[in-house]
């Protein structure tokens, strides 16, 4: 059994890393726990990567038995390699903080009757949503 400390962040981690699964996809995921599991053997991190597919699996069933489920999985699987890798408790805020979404890019024509200057606008300006009709030239 594990010390009440050592199970409170596992059961945390566990449970962030569960809702970053089902929100951000087992892809974005697969990055992190092999960050964090990289000192654990490789039948361990073997069994993480397979966690992180089973995860998204088992968040296709609606309810949230399943995210339960999951949750307790992970903070017995944390919480294992917790004990046997204690300088890695520093780093399970890594797997707690949720990946950023994608930033958006955007394209901006300077076209019109103002003067720009150093990106900043000075007369009149209008916004033009969608595809440039003259094929972006």
């Amino acid at each position: 059994m594990y010390d009440a400390e050592l199970m409170a962040v596992a059961t945390g981690a566990a449970g962030t890393l569960v809702a970053a699964i089902a929100t951000s996809g087992a892809e974005k995921m697969r990055l992190k726990v092999a960050h964090f599991f990289r000192r654990a053997t490789p039948d361990q991190q073997r069994a993480a990567a397979q966690a992180v597919d089973d995860t998204a699996v088992q968040l296709t069933a609606p309810g949230p038995e399943a995210q339960a489920l999951a949750a307790t999985a992970w903070a017995q699987l944390i919480a294992q390699y917790l004990a046997e890798h204690r300088d890695a408790m520093s780093e399970v805020d890594e797997l707690a903080v949720p990946t950023p979404p994608a930033s958006k890019v955007w394209n901006q024509y300077n076209t019109g009757t103002g003067t720009f200057i150093g990106g900043d606008v000075h007369g009149g300006m209008t916004f033009n949503y969608g595809r440039a009709t003259d094929g972006g030239r």
